[in-house]
């Protein structure tokens, strides 16, 4: 989960390199010889392992001077095994807009073991991602430093960790941006120490290359729904309650037109940023019906969801992180199944998706489109 602590609050600890002096009140470590503005709740330099390394808990670390486009970023991890979150960052145009990599110390030789995502508005959409070419298992050491290498060239990226060869092949990474700015990241819930030594960004040399292949895609269901209109966000609690929609209520609202990801959901986080206050966005969409008939729409999403056709709630559900059960991830996929019971002529579809973290997502397909027509 994304986080952002301005506030860096320690007593008693070493400093090399660090400066309070900073403007806006911003503070910054030198590191690795870069200068890294700090946006975590602890960033120390001492020694471990025999070397000099930085101590991160809680945030970031953001090197706001490096332009990476095309190149080569590296460094060198020690962790204990605990529920952690540890990576980095690249291409950042700010703090809401990246593409990471990360690992999960608490999940060795697991599947989702490393993890791929975009970044869009602070939000992470690893709930959206979860194929071969985002999610791969490694192998940690808990006794010794962990190397990993992110190799960017244009559209593709090859992630190693503790290989010779990449655990990791991303061969479409979502964001459009083409350069920016390096993050090095440590989240989670793990109370020991997690150390970063080694780390290097630099341009791409004679013999770096993308030698990753791609896995196959997962199947797009038949009759996938292309495009959405997406509202500005509000409160889910203004839905929380209601079994039926005002007639204005589409009409109350500014709309966006939603773009889909290759596995055909939509990241919704694309269009608007999410906070406590304004969680929830409506997606739309108008079928038109020669006649009065029942349609069968697949569907996915992230994390909660109220269909309403022509105003009436006709779906509702939860499918967050642990919403389920304990293991239950919330990852999104086509698996959901509503009738619609359309009466001839236009038929509006409304549905309020909320978001807590991991990825605000919606996806439908109606598979017979014999009889109507989508006007969205």
């Amino acid at each position: 989960m994304l986080q952002h602590i301005r506030l860096l609050v320690l007593s008693g600890a070493a400093f090399i390199g660090f400066s309070t002096a900073a403007q806006n009140n911003e503070q910054y470590i030198s590191f690795s010889n870069y200068q890294w503005r700090v946006a975590a709740a602890e960033a120390v330099i001492e020694s471990y392992l025999g070397r000099e390394a930085l101590r991160l808990r809680g945030g970031r670390l953001i090197a706001d001077a490096i332009n990476f486009s095309d190149g080569v970023i590296s460094f060198d991890a020690a962790f204990s095994e605990q529920q952690s979150f540890i990576g980095a960052g690249w291409r950042a145009i700010d703090d809401a807009h990246f593409e990471e990599m990360y690992f999960r110390a608490h999940l060795n030789n697991e599947p989702d073991a490393l993890q791929y995502t975009p970044v869009e508005n602070g939000l992470s959409a690893w709930q959206i991602f979860h194929d071969g070419n985002a999610i791969a298992p490694v192998s940690h050491t808990f006794t010794d430093w962990n190397h990993v290498k992110i190799v960017v060239i244009g559209d593709r990226a090859d992630i190693y960790y503790n290989s010779d060869t990449p655990a990791l092949h991303i061969p479409d990474l979502k964001r459009e941006s083409t350069s920016g700015a390096v993050n090095l990241r440590v989240t989670g819930r793990g109370e020991g120490p997690i150390y970063f030594s080694n780390v290097a960004v630099r341009p791409l040399q004679a013999g770096d290359e993308i030698v990753g292949e791609a896995e196959p895609p997962l199947p797009l269901p038949e009759g996938l729904i292309t495009r959405w209109q997406v509202s500005e966000p509000f409160s889910e609690a203004t839905v929380a309650t209601l079994l039926r929609l005002k007639a204005s209520e589409s009409s109350s609202h500014s709309w966006q037109t939603s773009s889909l990801e290759s596995n055909g959901i939509a990241n919704l986080a694309k269009l608007t940023g999410r906070t406590r206050e304004q969680d929830t966005v409506f997606v739309r969409q108008v079928i038109r019906s020669e006649a009065a008939q029942l349609k069968a729409l697949q569907f996915g999403y992230s994390d909660r969801a109220r269909l309403y056709l022509n105003g009436k709630q006709v779906y509702s559900g939860i499918a967050g992180w642990r919403s389920r059960n304990f293991s239950f991830m919330g990852l999104v996929g086509f698996f959901d199944t509503v009738i619609l019971d359309l009466h001839e002529g236009d038929n509006e579809l409304m549905v309020a998706v909320s978001e807590t973290f991991g990825g605000w997502a919606w996806a439908g397909a109606i598979a017979d489109r014999s009889g109507i027509r989508l006007l969205e």
